[in-house]
């Protein structure tokens, strides 16, 4: 079925419209470190206290504030042309953090929720109060949104424990809302193996107490704990992908800072097809983190539903756990409701037309990022493109050889299998694609570096900023432009990054397979999945958001001052 178009503004021209106004990750984001792991990508989540409420089936959002304005800006209209675009030149770093503390403050924007279609609304009045023209393109999705979580655990004492959470696992299933009651089996690693002799020593002791093994199996039933590890990564792993480092001296410092982050997947999470093959009702994990770093971490965030309740505990809580199970056989009562059903949600698409000048009319650029995610940092493309549109709705079509279309795509948070990804959406949609020449992407922008060194101390901040990935498929002209817009930016510890495993690093990947030249801006902070309250607004810096941003603008300024057809 074609999906429905609807046109909500006016197309910008030469004259003043009459009203004013995102897996490092191929399956989202992927890495190697030193060959030996590949990453797939992973985040939600925010339990306390051994229980939460995530507020999104009812249309909260979790943690959310309440907020007032629509945040559009619309300065005068512009002279002359466009570029070499300086810090002045676009909205300033004040209004644009304005513009992502308003997102923030409605809460997580998980796929689908209420706060999430909201965020969507927002971006979709800022665009058309531009002048752009504004599409918005339903796509399927099945949605899964959590509602309450909690664990509670019964010693061999007949004791009751309410164990704090950290997180729950994003569509690895629901129980209702009495949850589901079952023994606690430690299978530590809770690989294949441990599952086995697991079930080899239930069948022994049920063998030796003349009851035999029980045609359910030994571990039909049980709540399985298992531990969920992180490896321990520098974030020389980047460096490993890149063509250059600016600056240079970057590459020892990358060599010695802590990148192990539980987004990557690296090693992957515990698998839940397996405990339920084996009868299992519910898992636990065991994730080696402290509880700051643990909590509200949404991981993996692109798996798909997998039919097992799972919630994740913090290495304390974990160790509290286990504690408990050395006094004897233990019960535990896992709580995880959720709203499943079947929707849509909108691909938002803002186009700003060029009209010349005469005879130099070139194909479109792309520029992309997503609206679903779970903080501040995810996804602050939509305020920056925001201030890209409005920088360049302000000079006349005719400065413009190229169009701009501004993709705000609605799934990354999602499984493949629950919606459709932007790529097949782009190839299910030759209009749009047809005249696209290349690709500029953003997400998470502006953000500061906390680690708990390598899980050896408190978490905290660094001192430093995030490593930033500037990633490159599909043209040695796009590479050596962001290259020296590096340079001249005087963007620091970046990375000119290559392709890797058929990705670019997060929502760039989708242009990078359809083989459109692509430049993607991406960082990954150990809280970029994070749910906490505020958001994590306080990891990012305002001044380093608007640099950020800059760097995107005249990045885009020289993007469209190139000659049609590029080299590849």
């Amino acid at each position: 079925m074609a999906a429905r178009v609807t046109i909500r503004s006016v197309t910008a021209g030469d004259e003043p419209p009459a009203t004013s106004r995102r897996r490092f990750l191929d399956t989202t984001l992927r890495l190697t470190a030193s060959g030996a792991f590949t990453a797939v990508a992973g985040t939600l989540a925010a339990g306390c206290d051994g229980s939460g409420t995530a507020g999104d089936a009812a249309g909260a959002g979790g943690g959310g504030r309440a907020v007032t304005g629509a945040g559009a800006v619309r300065r005068p209209f512009a002279t002359g042309t466009p570029g070499p675009v300086t810090a002045q030149d676009l909205v300033d770093a004040d209004t644009l953090w304005s513009w992502v503390d308003r997102m923030t403050a409605v809460g997580p924007r998980h796929t689908g929720s209420a706060a999430h279609r909201g965020h969507i609304d927002d971006l979709e009045r800022q665009l058309r109060g531009y002048g752009l023209t504004v599409t918005r393109h339903p796509t399927r999705l099945a949605q899964w949104l959590a509602g309450r979580w909690s664990l509670q655990v019964r010693d061999a004492g007949g004791t009751a424990w309410t164990l704090p959470v950290a997180s729950y696992r994003p569509r690895s299933g629901e129980t209702g809302p009495a949850g589901v009651t079952g023994p606690v089996v430690d299978l530590g690693p809770g690989d294949e193996a441990a599952y086995q002799a697991a079930a080899g020593a239930s069948a022994g002791a049920g063998a030796a107490a003349g009851a035999g093994g029980g045609a359910a199996g030994p571990l039909t039933g049980a709540v399985v704990v298992v531990d969920a590890p992180i490896a321990r990564l520098h974030a020389s792993v980047l460096t490993d992908l890149a063509y250059t480092v600016h600056p240079p001296t970057a590459r020892a410092e990358f060599a010695q800072e802590d990148y192990s982050r539980v987004w990557l997947g690296v090693p992957p999470a515990p698998d839940l097809a397996t405990a339920r093959a084996h009868g299992a009702v519910a898992m636990i994990e065991v994730s080696d983190q402290s509880p700051a770093l643990a909590a509200g971490q949404y991981t993996p965030h692109q798996q798909e539903h997998a039919g097992l309740p799972a919630l994740r505990l913090d290495r304390e809580s974990g160790a509290r756990l286990r504690a408990l199970l050395a006094r004897g056989p233990a019960r535990a009562t896992l709580v995880l409701t959720a709203d499943r059903r079947e929707t849509t949600v909108d691909y938002l698409l803002a186009r700003l037309p060029g009209t010349g000048p005469p005879g130099v009319r070139a194909g479109t650029v792309l520029v992309a990022t997503h609206t679903d995610g779970q903080n501040a940092v995810e996804e602050n493309g939509g305020p920056a493109l925001c201030a890209l549109a409005e920088y360049f709705s302000r000079f006349p079509a005719s400065t413009r050889s190229r169009d701009l279309l501004f993709m705000f795509s609605p799934n990354h948070m999602t499984a493949d299998g629950a919606t459709v990804k932007p790529d097949a959406w782009l190839r299910a949609h030759p209009e749009i694609t047809g005249g696209v020449e290349m690709a500029l992407v953003a997400e998470h922008l502006g953000t500061l570096g906390w680690d708990d060194q390598g899980g050896t101390g408190p978490y905290r901040a660094t001192g430093r900023t995030e490593p930033v990935a500037v990633a490159v498929g599909n043209s040695d002209t796009l590479r050596t432009l962001a290259q020296d817009e590096v340079r001249t930016s005087g963007l620091t510890r970046a990375g000119i990054q290559k392709p890797f495993q058929n990705g670019l690093y997060g929502e760039g990947t989708f242009a990078y397979r359809l083989g459109i030249p692509t430049i993607a801006m991406i960082t990954g902070p150990a809280y970029l999945l994070q749910v906490t309250p505020g958001g994590n607004l306080d990891k990012l810096d305002r001044a380093l958001l608007h640099q950020h941003t800059v760097f995107l603008a005249r990045l885009l300024q020289r993007m469209m001052e190139l000659p049609g057809n590029i080299p590849r």
